[in-house]
């Protein structure tokens, strides 16, 4: 367990490093404009929707911090996941009952739209899913518990942990509505379990597996991400 860890752990460390990283890049910055940090009021919140994320209804709030760096909380409640299926390029839909936070930071290049979330960005993001799977997501064949080839497996649960960096470009569409555009990519960590399950987990969860049991199993994913949102600055 202790390599599964420090894996964890390491994700968890990382953002926060790569915020005070870009924090301190924009301070210097900022001194050189002069001692008070330009933000424009009238645009330095923003509510936003995400409507092509398939499966969630999700929903976002960002607020500028910094003439360049803004930060961004999403969330989303999950109602559609997805196992392997045999078509690779097609996985199984699944009803889930499920929720998800994602934290980024967010550092603005253009030196036009300082003190505004317009324009083109990057940096890094962090998320945390949990997912509850609907009965017998593995679809096994219901039989009497008196039948020799019975199996009781328990409900499918899954944590995952994102760690992703995004680029992308924010859109001033009127006087306060905006759209945007970003891809990210990153890995995601996931840990499922099912009481019974074994094999079944590795067999059926999206992701490589370095560790699993008779309840349980580890994996890890790439997490490529195209994000579309609509949003209301104020």
């Amino acid at each position: 367990m202790k390599k599964e860890k420090w894996i964890f752990c390491l994700l968890l460390l990382v953002l926060p490093c790569t915020m005070v990283l870009a924090q301190d890049q924009d301070d210097e910055e900022e001194t050189s404009y002069g001692k008070e940090i330009y933000i424009e009021r009238d645009h330095d919140r923003h509510l936003k929707l995400y409507p092509l994320h398939a499966g969630e209804i999700h929903l976002g709030y960002e607020k500028m911090r910094a003439a360049r760096v803004s930060n961004e909380v999403d969330v989303a409640y999950v109602y559609r996941s997805y196992l392997k299926s045999d078509d690779f390029f097609l996985p199984e839909e699944k009803k889930v009952k499920g929720m998800s936070v994602r934290l980024s930071q967010r550092h603005f290049t253009s030196k036009k739209r300082r003190g505004t979330p317009f324009g083109f960005f990057h940096g890094p993001m962090f998320g945390y899913r949990y997912l509850a799977f609907e009965d017998n997501a593995f679809e096994l064949p219901e039989l009497s518990p008196s039948d020799p080839d019975y199996r009781y497996v328990g409900q499918l649960t899954q944590h995952s942990i994102d760690l992703s960096y995004q680029l992308g470009w924010q859109f001033k569409l009127s006087r306060h509505f905006t759209t945007e555009l970003s891809l990210a990519m990153g890995a995601r960590a996931k840990y499922a379990k099912a009481v019974g399950a074994a094999e079944l987990l590795g067999e059926n969860i999206i992701g490589h597996v370095f560790k699993e049991d008779d309840n349980s199993a580890m994996l890890i994913t790439p997490v490529p991400q195209l994000k579309f949102a609509v949003g209301y600055s104020f």
